[in-house]
């Protein structure tokens, strides 16, 4: 019994030595040779929101997309790589306001920037509140900020990140109308306006309307035209029928600042086009209208311009923007939501340094954000700093709104003379 005992377990244990042997590798592996695992970053989610249809839309996401990837490839924030996540309002109210909510909670975005149409902002304002998140938006109506002043604990979220207030445009146009009479020598007496039917014109209307009268100028005729507005034939017969000076656009949602463009210079209006129009603001406008463009006023809405780029980091931004798609930003609503993902950042890093518990809790972004005020501002494609309520600081050395003119194909300022890079012409089919 013994000796069979023994046996059995030679036996096994022989089997063992076997199986160990059949286990062994032919050849080891080093750690040298062993494929590297993918380190996997943990991940911080912004948001894009906008009309994604037209080009104020398309500008504002490509440009968060391009501010994203800079930062990611320098460690993102606080270590965390941005993911971008769009959202379409297709310029209306209720779908704006289902697309915030899908990217706060659905898509956990952190931040939101975009927006634009001031009605569109309105119900995306209340959607911000509930889900407490930062939204760096676009839009120009006085009545934003306002609710940001009325309930700042509601609101505390909204920081204009764009453009001026609609109350500032007033400024610009008022100031417009001086530089032609006091420094050009010109005799602007009667305005004809050419305005979106929208809620944000209504705005610069109230303020203008007393600046003008002020000055001794006159509004001869206040027409209003919808979105999508397709010839303007009508509107500059009447102007030179009632005498008009200064045919003044005041044209954003409308979205038909080129056909105006056209129709003005076809016609051969002997009257000058100058006011705030989106349109002539992009870089392609010359070549959109054929030439039409020439001679055309315009302020330079954001602050920027392709041809003039207020800061190091606009130039920077403007070529880095040609050289990934091919074309200068086809809006300037790219300026914004660049310099929103950057000041995001700094915002967060800067409440990390200052040892917040966490920050990147929306209450704690608020108080950083609200450091880059008049005294304190930040210089990114435009020098960025916010008044008490979330509004941008308007001013020569702020965010303004440059007046500019297309001369010879190329769009340059006039006025202030601090930041002008050329002299007004009168156009040729003014002055002839």
């Amino acid at each position: 019994m013994k000796a069979g005992k023994v046996l059995v377990g030679v036996i096994l244990i022989a089997l063992m030595i076997a199986g160990c042997a059949q286990q062994e590798p032919e050849e080891a592996i080093t750690p040298e040779e062993a494929e590297p695992v993918e380190e996997v970053k943990e991940k911080i989610v912004i948001g894009v929101i906008g009309p994604m249809t037209i080009s104020e839309g398309t500008a504002e996401k490509r440009a968060a997309m391009l501010a994203a990837e800079e930062i990611n490839s320098e460690g993102g924030i606080l270590g965390k790589e941005i993911e971008v996540v769009v959202g379409d309002t297709k310029l209306d109210p209720s779908t704006a306001t289902s697309e915030f909510r899908r990217l706060a909670t659905e898509k956990n975005a952190v931040m939101i920037t975009g927006g634009f149409s001031s009605g569109v902002m309105n119900s995306m304002m209340d959607t911000m509140a509930e889900t407490k998140t930062i939204f760096l938006a676009d839009a120009s109506s006085p009545g934003h900020p306002a609710k940001v002043a009325e309930d700042y604990e509601t609101y505390k979220y909204w920081f204009r990140i764009s453009q001026n207030n609609g109350t500032t445009f007033a400024w610009d146009l008022a100031d417009m109308i001086d530089f032609f009479n006091n420094e050009q020598g010109m005799s602007i007496e009667k305005v004809y306006i050419i305005r979106d039917e929208h809620i944000w014109t209504d705005a610069v209307i109230a303020d203008l309307t007393p600046l003008l009268e002020e000055k001794g100028v006159e509004i001869i005729k206040d027409e209003k035209v919808p979105r999508g507005y397709a010839t303007y034939d009508v509107q500059l017969t009447e102007a030179q029928e009632l005498g008009a000076d200064i045919i003044m656009p005041i044209l954003a949602i409308a979205g038909t600042g080129d056909v105006l463009a056209k129709q003005w210079a076809e016609f051969e209006v002997p009257i000058l086009l100058a006011g705030h129009d989106l349109k002539p603001i992009d870089a392609e406008f010359y070549e959109d209208t054929n030439g039409a463009a020439e001679g055309e006023v315009f302020l330079a809405d954001g602050g920027v311009l392709s041809t003039a780029p207020p800061t190091e980091k606009a130039a920077e931004f403007l070529e880095t923007y040609r050289e990934k798609y091919g074309f200068y930003p086809e809006s300037h609503q790219a300026y914004g939501a660049y310099d929103a993902v950057y000041i995001y950042k700094m915002a967060v890093e800067a409440a990390a340094e200052a040892g917040e518990e966490d920050p990147f809790n929306p209450d704690v972004v608020v108080e950083y954000l609200e450091k880059y005020s008049p005294e304190s501002p930040v210089e990114l494609t435009r020098v960025i700093a916010w008044y008490d309520n979330h509004a941008l600081v308007w001013g020569d050395d702020f965010v303004r709104n440059w007046i500019s003119q297309w001369q010879d194909g190329e769009q340059c300022i006039i006025w202030p003379s601090n930041v002008a890079t050329c002299d007004f012409k009168v156009p040729e089919q003014v002055s002839g």
